[in-house]
């Protein structure tokens, strides 16, 4: 049984005091970005990192390009 503590919504808090707004921060504007990068950057797991990418992109500040079925490329606009 995981002895982590869940959040509001019944799910387990992350062990990383990581936020959105850190991984958007990490990201020059206009370059790209591989999951692996950003998650060796923000010393985190790079399922948590795509997860935070993954959300940027769903809110519309970065874009996500998927140029391979498994390689996916993030890219912060800019001016964003």
């Amino acid at each position: 049984m995981e002895d982590r503590e869940r959040d509001e919504e019944g799910k387990f808090s992350s062990d990383h005091d990581v936020a959105l707004d850190d991984i958007y921060q990490l990201m020059e504007p206009l370059e790209p970005y591989t999951s692996r990068e950003i998650a060796d950057e923000a010393e985190i797991p790079r399922r948590t990192a795509y997860k935070f990418l993954d959300e940027l992109s769903d809110a519309g500040r970065i874009r996500k390009k998927k140029p391979e079925p498994r390689r996916v490329i993030w890219i912060r606009p800019n001016g964003g």
